[in-house]
């Protein structure tokens, strides 16, 4: 513009370089602040008293541009004769406030207020022209100003909202970068091509990657684990997620790692796949602390073997191998004897010292392709896996080791001051080809087991009949739990006679169980069944209410007898309710008390009457008589018979057996009767058979009371009742 009306050479030159000076001067001075601003403020940075203050003095200095580039029109207007070059002059105003308007309009006020500077000066001039074209051209200049103000206006609006959106995606934008660096889990992004395009914080951290290095645009198919690769490039090929779970061979690190890794496709806003986006949690600890607690639960912690769930886990793989259609395995189930007496008397740490001896001492004994397991408790489990072709052979050698183990388990153990001998009874199962269930063959190695404990036996091989004895024991087990059991139950009844074994004074009840479908079962095949479950208490409570009743029918009859005895099992008395249930079953039938005589074996009645003798003697201050049945067969120590406040002694019939061929026998009892005689006993000889030996017994003791075959075998009521015609009573 200088330079244009330099040229014309109409306006003075003073007025003219004065103003270009100013207005460059000040377009300097606004240069400089904008670097300044640059150099020294981020938006970030500003607070609002900073921000006032700048644009302050950007509006002060933008107003004195305009207002020095508006003063052109008076200054330079009335020394231009050509219309054109006056014409020329405003449209430079108008061009420059144009180009302001569009720079200025994020702020209305300023944008507003520089069109008015730049304008105002040239329309007042305008003004005072005479000429209507000059008024024409104010209106013009006025519509521009107003039209470039609302045009302003409206992208200031624009400007807004977009300049609000993009903040909004910058927010959305920084919340989602912050989320994908922040979070714990590693994340990485790739292209097409397989290469990284962003990973995050969690993913260096895992893979231990140094912070100069730079992983963008690292190719995917140079990793060492091609299981990831094959991933990630299906889920390019098939557009669906995929998952990976297992060993992990890190590129950037020596290490291996558990990983759990998904992959997932990657679209674009048009549908179009850009890439994908793999994460991965890491499950080494997870795994191998899994590994250890597996390890843990397989093994014994007390002595360090194996355990059942290692044996499980060991022998169902061994039914199921090829091998094993040719060949045979042996199982041995071992049970520690009288090991309880053992953790009772010394101690439980004690007991466990002996448990780990004997471990130590199996795992010493053992085959090279055997392994010893700890079953639970004293029970310990030794395979020995294809050790045999045949079952005779598998016999030979599984009753050697048997004897092996029991004969190494026999030599003293000596811990501490003490010195122990321990026996083991063992169960035997030959593994063939048939058995494929290894819960099975334990079971069946534990049945033989308590065959040779059963047995007192050092072994006993695995057979068909033991395992049907098992299921009659556990049926057995069931139905003494039924109602119905007492109308199933009978008593039968074996005389007593005295008076050189010609007059009836009494009998034995003893019970019989007529089942539905098994028959007429004996005492022997379910009391100890009885005994163990608790059922005893139930059963002997009915057997002496049963023979109070058969006293009582007697009585009325007129068939007065001396007594009727029944067993009873130690453990009975040991219920609360032992004395007053036996004391109103007496009651209940109003027999006379000495009538009810109750047998208990010699081994129970010892291992039991300091327990029980106050019982014993509470029931025997009614009249109620004791009997010690089984004489001899247990501790046969005559000296205890002094302190028994008891009223009979059964000799045993193990004894009358051999009375006749045998004289010391004869001797024997010739010495029980004495002695028990001298202390009060009434003397019964149970199980005489012979003519024979009930003269020998008589001469021994004519007062001898006497029961066996002989005379009479155990009989139903109604045949023992025909034995005594009623009389009157």
């Amino acid at each position: 513009m200088t330079v244009l009306l330099t040229d014309i050479g109409t306006i003075p030159h003073g007025i003219l370089y004065t103003w270009s000076l100013l207005l460059i001067g000040m377009t300097g001075y606004r240069l400089g602040d904008v670097l300044a601003y640059q150099k020294h403020f981020t938006f970030a940075r500003l607070n609002r008293s900073q921000a006032y203050r700048l644009y302050r003095k950007f509006f002060i200095t933008a107003m004195l541009t305009a207002l020095m580039v508006g003063i052109s029109v008076p200054l330079f207007a009335p020394y231009l004769q050509d219309t054109y070059l006056k014409f020329s002059l405003f449209t430079y105003i108008i061009g420059i406030t144009a180009g302001a308007m569009a720079a200025l309009f994020p702020s209305l006020r300023l944008a507003a207020s520089y069109a008015t500077l730049t304008t105002l000066p040239m329309i007042l001039y305008l003004f005072r022209l005479s000429d209507h074209y000059a008024l024409l051209y104010v209106g013009i200049v006025i519509l521009f100003i107003i039209v470039i103000t609302l045009i302003a206006q409206t992208t200031h609006r624009y400007m807004r909202e977009v300049y609000g959106h993009r903040n909004q995606l910058l927010e959305k934008e920084g919340e989602l970068l912050a989320l994908f660096e922040q979070t714990p889990i590693p994340i990485f992004y790739f292209d097409t091509n397989l290469k990284i395009q962003k990973y995050n914080q969690a993913f260096k951290d895992f893979f231990e990657i140094p912070p100069h290095t730079k992983l963008e645009g690292f190719d995917l198919n140079q990793l060492r684990h091609k299981e990831s690769v094959n991933m990630m490039r299906s889920v390019l090929d098939t557009g669906q997620t995929k998952e990976y779970n297992g060993l992990y061979l890190s590129t950037f690190t020596p290490q291996e790692y558990w990983l759990q890794a998904k992959a997932a496709p990657l679209f674009n806003a048009d549908g179009h796949l850009i890439g994908g986006v793999t994460s991965f949690q890491d499950k080494t600890i997870e795994i191998k602390s899994i590994e250890h607690l597996e390890e843990l639960a397989s093994l014994d912690p007390l002595t360090n073997l194996r355990n059942r769930r290692s044996l499980l886990q060991r022998l169902q793989p061994v039914v199921e191998n090829q091998v094993h259609s040719s060949k045979r395995s042996l199982l041995y189930f071992l049970d520690l004897n009288q090991f309880k007496p053992i953790n009772d008397t010394l101690g439980h740490p004690f007991g466990d010292r002996v448990l780990k001896e004997v471990a130590d001492l199996l795992k010493t004994l053992v085959p090279e392709n055997a392994e010893v397991f700890r079953h639970g408790g004293d029970e310990f489990v030794i395979l020995h896996t294809d050790c045999c072709q045949t079952d005779t052979e598998a016999k030979t050698i599984g009753a050697r080791f048997a004897k092996a183990i029991n004969h190494a388990m026999k030599g003293e153990l000596l811990f501490e001051n003490y010195h122990l001998k321990i026996s083991a009874s063992i169960g035997i199962v030959i593994v063939t080809p048939q058995m494929d269930d290894a819960n099975e063959i334990i079971r069946l190695a534990d049945i033989s087991m308590y065959r040779a404990k059963s047995r007192k036996q050092e072994y006993a091989f695995y057979d068909s009949e033991m395992d049907a004895q098992q299921r009659k024991r556990f049926f057995l087990h069931q139905e003494l739990n039924r109602e119905e059991l007492f109308s199933q139950l009978e008593l039968y009844y074996q005389p007593f006679y005295t008076r050189k074994c010609q007059q009836l004074i009494g009998a034995e009840a003893l019970l019989r169980w007529r089942h539905p479908t098994l028959g007429f079962l004996s005492p022997a095949e379910f009391i100890p069944l009885a005994v163990e479950s608790g059922e005893i208490h139930r059963i002997g409570r009915w057997v002496r209410a049963e023979v109070c009743k058969t006293l009582d029918e007697l009585n009325k009859r007129g068939n007065r007898l001396s007594f009727i005895s029944t067993n009873i099992d130690a453990r009975e008395m040991g219920y609360e309710d032992f004395v007053p249930t036996l004391e109103q079953t007496l009651k209940s039938y109003n027999i006379d008390p000495t009538q009810l005589v109750i047998e208990i074996t010699e081994t129970t009645l010892m291992d039991n009457f300091e327990l029980f003798h106050s019982k014993i003697n509470q029931v025997k201050d009614w009249g109620v008589r004791w009997a010690i049945d089984d004489f001899g067969t247990g501790y046969s120590s005559l000296s205890y018979l002094e302190g028994l406040p008891f009223s009979l002694l059964k000799i045993d019939r193990s004894f009358i057996t051999g009375i006749i061929e045998n004289p010391n026998t004869s001797f024997l009892v010739t010495h029980i009767v004495e002695i028990a005689s001298h202390f009060g006993y009434s003397i019964i000889a149970e199980g005489i058979e012979t003519r024979e030996q009930m003269k020998k017994l008589l001469e021994i003791c004519p007062e001898i009371i006497c029961q066996g075959y002989y005379f009479k075998h155990p009989m139903p009521q109604e045949d023992f009742f025909a034995l005594l015609p009623a009389k009157e009573g």
